[in-house]
C-alpha cells in the first residue's frame, strides 16, 4: 500500500507544482507600468474643499502626481505622490506643502505595497505620522477612489471624476 500512496503523493505534489509555475508571479518583480491606469486629472469634493489629482505616466521606474486641495478662497495644501520600483516591489512616498510651499514635514511619508490588482492598489504607511493605509481605484473609466487611514482619525474615500478643461 506504501508504493500506491507514493504514487499519489508524488503526483499531487506534480500538480501543486505546476500549478504554482502556472500562476505564480512572486518572482516577477513589480513594475510602475502597471499603474498606468492611474494616469489623468480627477477631481471631487472633500469636506467642503475640492481635491484636484493628476498623475503623470510611468518613466524611468517612477509615476507621480501632483495633488491640490482648494476652497473659493484659497489653497490648503499641495502634495506630491512619487511611486518607484524598488528591489522588485513598489514604495509610495508623498509630501505634503502648506499654500507657501513649506513642507508640512521635514521628510517625506513612506509607504510599503501591499496590495496590487487590475486597476487597484494598496500601501500601508511605514513612517512616523503617515496615513495608516492609502489607497487608489479606478473600478470605471470615469469613477476614481481614494481611500485612506490617516493616522489619526476616521478613514475616507474621496470619488473623483476627470476634470474636464
Amino acid at each position: 500500500m506504501g508504493g500506491w500512496v507514493d504514487l499519489v503523493m508524488g503526483r499531487y505534489i506534480s500538480f501543486l507544482l505546476f500549478i504554482g509555475l502556472v500562476w505564480g508571479q512572486s518572482d516577477k518583480p513589480l513594475s510602475v507600468n502597471s499603474l498606468s491606469w492611474l494616469t489623468g486629472s480627477w477631481q471631487g469634493p472633500i469636506e467642503g474643499n475640492i481635491l484636484e489629482e493628476t498623475w503623470l505616466p510611468p518613466r524611468a521606474g517612477t509615476i507621480v502626481a501632483l495633488v491640490r486641495l482648494t476652497n473659493e478662497s484659497s489653497t490648503k495644501f499641495v502634495e506630491i505622490i512619487h511611486i518607484e520600483e524598488v528591489n522588485g516591489t513598489l514604495e509610495l512616498q508623498l509630501q505634503l506643502f502648506d499654500n507657501s510651499l513649506s513642507p508640512e514635514n521635514p521628510e517625506a511619508y513612506h509607504f510599503e505595497l501591499t496590495k496590487m490588482e487590475e486597476n487597484y492598489i494598496s500601501f500601508k504607511g511605514i513612517s512616523p505620522g503617515a496615513h495608516r493605509t492609502l489607497s487608489y481605484e479606478r473600478p470605471e473609466k470615469d469613477i476614481f477612489y481614494i481611500r485612506f487611514q490617516p493616522h489619526e482619525g476616521e478613514a475616507m474615500e474621496i470619488r473623483l471624476t476627470p476634470v474636464k478643461y
